[in-house]
């Protein structure tokens, strides 16, 4: 297969597995909110905090040097695969010593046994993170889609049948744990030739003189990324936190996948293509627009429906989680768009520029803290939007030094996805003020709506992206 045929079959595969998953995700996630409370997602927000800021040092931007490394052998991956191993079980001990400092911080006895059981899914993780990495190397994204619809699965059931028998919280938490193992135990069944007991302590200072500045640079983004958890579950109530959580989830339902396809596809593929400015330009371009119009056509229609969906989902409980819903639609349009700019930076080797874009995010992210003290968690997410298109103004810039897209090359490729979107969905918009519509139908009414909206104003506009995927539809039938 050609690079471009591996590249689509590997959006299409990634496409299906982040699809699929999300469906089912987001049907699990449904049923467990109705059985769950507030104050269950909330604890499980501050225990995620510290499960995030590990795996970023157990990782230590090792994945990302192994597929930006061309040449990688069996004593590449084995290396890598026993220090992140060994780092794993350090920051287990560590997490497990802590966790009764951590329940007592935030005066919530339960997050001790939380903590500890929880930190176990970093040892399973380590075990499968290299042959992941060998897979995408390998652009084999169908077979990650398997595994990862099979791993869903299987922890969905055990989630749902926990929460139905009353484990609450701990339901939440087995279904981690079971997911990681299974996507462990079946990569390593299917993956095991490329990983030997063997280690090289040169493979792995090579490896971290680049992955060190893009480990640095993760920790500082989970920093920026939990610290809005850290703070709410500090000053405010688990339920409170539990409302943001809920809030939070729904909308990276929508941008951590696309962000997830965006990242683990385009990062191997652009990196075949460091070597070749033109080219490189050329599908990062592609990648943008196709980006751009997946991302603001699914986030804004949540910001429309906000209401509806959440209560007609999940019930009334969760109602005050809608404001801050709404606005996270905002803040999640840029992520993808930011993980694109990034990776480029990375595929060229300036992993010190992204570094200095997730220093840059920390600093603009304290002003929105300090409003979150003062002001509440609605002003706190405003801050973070303000930050964030700041950030993508910034990582705009280095691509124009980097790679030649200029910022108004960029925002012109924006624009049409922009406007089509803004048309479509200012009939669900006002479908949406009918107070006399009972929740299920006004829902149903805006989907509806704003697909054949979608879909009229594309057609009229001739967008291009929609185009090309209509031709692919219509050529596979």
């Amino acid at each position: 297969m050609t690079l471009k045929s591996k590249t689509i079959d590997g959006f299409k595969w990634s496409f299906i597995d982040t699809v699929f998953r999300y469906f089912l995700t987001f049907f699990i996630s449904i049923i467990l909110a109705r059985l769950l409370s507030p104050s269950d997602y909330g604890l499980i927000g501050i225990v995620g905090v510290f499960i995030a800021f590990s795996r970023v040092f157990i990782d230590g931007g090792f994945s990302d040097s192994l597929i930006r490394k061309l040449d990688c052998t069996i004593e590449d991956y084995s290396s890598v695969f026993i220090f992140n191993l060994v780092l794993a079980l350090f920051f287990y001990m560590l997490l497990f010593l802590a966790a009764p400092s951590i329940s007592i911080f935030f005066n919530e006895n339960r997050l001790t046994d939380l903590v500890r059981i929880s930190g176990l899914g970093l040892l399973v993780g380590a075990t499968s993170s290299v042959h992941s990495v060998i897979l995408k190397k390998k652009l084999n994204f169908k077979l990650l889609a398997i595994i990862g619809f099979c791993a869903t699965i299987i922890s969905g059931i055990v989630s749902v049948t926990m929460a139905f028998n009353g484990y609450g919280v701990w339901s939440l938490v087995w279904s981690g744990l079971i997911q990681s193992a299974i996507l462990a135990l079946v990569m390593w069944i299917v993956n095991s030739s490329d990983v030997k007991l063997i280690y090289k302590h040169k493979i792995i200072k090579e490896h971290f003189s680049f992955g060190s500045k893009i480990m640095f640079g993760s920790f500082i983004h989970a920093v920026y990324n939990n610290m809005y958890y850290l703070l709410i579950g500090k000053i405010y109530k688990p339920s409170t936190l539990g409302f943001y959580t809920r809030a939070d989830n729904f909308q990276k339902l929508f941008s951590d996948n696309i962000d997830i396809i965006v990242r683990q596809v385009t990062y191997p593929v652009l990196s075949q293509l460091q070597n070749s400015q033109d080219k490189l330009k050329e599908t990062y371009q592609i990648l943008i627009r196709f980006t751009s119009f997946a991302t603001f056509i699914m986030l804004m229609g949540l910001f429309v429906v906000a209401k509806p969906f959440t209560v007609t989902l999940i019930g009334e409980k969760w109602l005050p989680s809608v404001p801050f819903l709404q606005l996270l639609c905002f803040v999640g349009l840029l992520m993808p768009l930011i993980s694109i700019n990034t990776n480029v930076l990375n595929v060229k080797g300036r992993s010190d520029l992204s570094l200095k874009i997730v220093l840059i995010k920390v600093v603009l992210a304290i002003p929105a803290l300090i409003l979150g003290y003062y002001q509440g968690i609605y002003m706190m997410i405003i801050g973070s939007l303000i930050a964030m298109i700041i950030i993508y103004i910034i990582v705009m810039y280095y691509s124009t030094l980097i790679i030649g897209y200029t910022i108004k090359e960029q925002l012109k490729d924006l624009f049409p996805t922009i406007k089509l979107v803004f048309l479509a969905y200012i009939p669900v918009y006002f479908i949406g003020t009918i107070s006399e519509l009972n929740p299920l139908i006004m829902l149903t009414l805006q989907v509806i709506t704003g697909f054949l909206m979608i879909l009229l104003c594309a057609e009229i506009f001739k967008n291009k992206e929609y185009l090309l995927v209509k031709n692919m539809i219509m050529k596979n039938k």
